[in-house]
């Protein structure tokens, strides 16, 4: 079954189409594994955070234990431009911005803050970055479980394309003009000018620092004894597609996925023309999600008649999940 499965994985992500149900799943499973008695924290790196309203309670930027559940189930919501703030002004301290810190890089004030800027940075490369520290400081925390509800697909893939990103052109560009800056530097310093201090040569010493960890997460969320990636979707054409698109940009990196979530499934055999409809509209994308997905585990999770909000709720998600294979199919076909 999916959580046996899922106890001998420490890293656990989900991602699908925006309205799919995921974060739905991530505190279900966070709920479920707990009550195996394991230590879990489940973190939302969607902006637009609904984890708090999965589990009936406020949450926010912080590590928060879910009270209300008889065991260790903590939750945080990465606010990714708190984040920032609170970097930009660390980093601001660490160069100092004084005239002789920038000499090293032949920089104006001006010019420096613009940098620490991140008003124009792409959204979802702020969310890469946040994430890689966020997974730094939980890979050396006790938790037994870290369930990652992340963003929507999109700035999914662009979270998995930082590391190529950090070894883009731009990259090598600014690692090439910290170098001709610790070369000058040096120069000076034999000419005997300036300090001892070699700015630039600490910032390239921390980007590379930086790009080993990207290296270190990377084997972590493709090795196969460690991770899984779960994509959650619902039995509707875009929705599949969209899961076909992200099934194949995890394979491509290398990354686990065994198992997919099919969420809001309407199986009816009543008298409303509508109802019967949609149901049918759901059964033949099923039969397409099981001929799409054949090498992968598949769960049913069916449409409930109430928001699913707080604990109880959830667990009951998870009483109902059903594999889905021709065999379920067949049998709701003769029910």
């Amino acid at each position: 079954m999916l959580f046996e499965y899922l106890t001998k994985r420490k890293w656990i992500l989900l991602s699908g189409k925006g309205g799919t149900g995921k974060t739905t799943m991530a505190a279900a499973l966070g709920v479920k594994l707990v009550s195996m008695g394991k230590k879990v924290i489940v973190v939302s790196l969607d902006p637009a955070h609904s984890l708090g309203d999965s589990f009936n309670i406020e949450i926010g930027p912080n590590i928060k234990r879910i009270s209300k559940v008889e065991g260790d189930l903590f939750a945080l919501e990465l606010d990714v431009k708190q984040f920032f703030a609170n970097e930009k002004l660390k980093i601001s301290n660490t160069i100092n911005l004084e005239a002789q810190d920038l000499d090293n890089f032949g920089l104006s004030p001006e010019i420096v803050e613009e940098l620490l800027d991140t008003t124009y940075m792409p959204l979802e490369y702020m969310e890469g970055i946040a994430f890689l520290r966020l997974f730094k400081f939980l890979q050396e925390s006790d938790f037994d479980h870290i369930i990652f509800d992340t963003a929507p697909t999109g700035h999914t893939l662009k979270l998995l394309e930082l590391p190529e990103y950090l070894d883009s052109f731009l990259g090598k560009i600014i690692r090439m003009q910290l170098r001709l800056s610790s070369f000058f530097n040096m120069f000076k310093k034999f000419l005997g000018f300036g300090d001892e201090r070699d700015t630039a040569k600490n910032v390239l010493k921390l980007l590379e620092s930086l790009r080993s960890d990207i290296r270190d997460i990377r084997e972590i969320i493709t090795d196969e004894k460690k991770t899984e990636f779960i994509i959650v979707t619902i039995p509707m054409e875009m929705s599949i597609l969209e899961s076909l698109r992200l099934a194949g940009e995890l394979d491509a990196y290398k990354i686990p996925c065994r198992n997919i979530v099919v969420n809001m499934v309407r199986i009816y055999k009543g008298s409303c023309s509508f109802c019967r409809n949609l149901s049918n509209h759901h059964l033949r994308n099923l039969k397409d999600i099981v001929k799409y997905f054949y090498d992968k585990n598949i769960f049913l999770v069916p449409f409930f008649d109430k928001e699913i909000r707080g604990i109880n709720s959830l667990l009951l998600v998870l009483q109902e999940l059903k594999v889905l294979n021709d065999k379920y199919i067949s049998e709701l076909l003769n029910s």
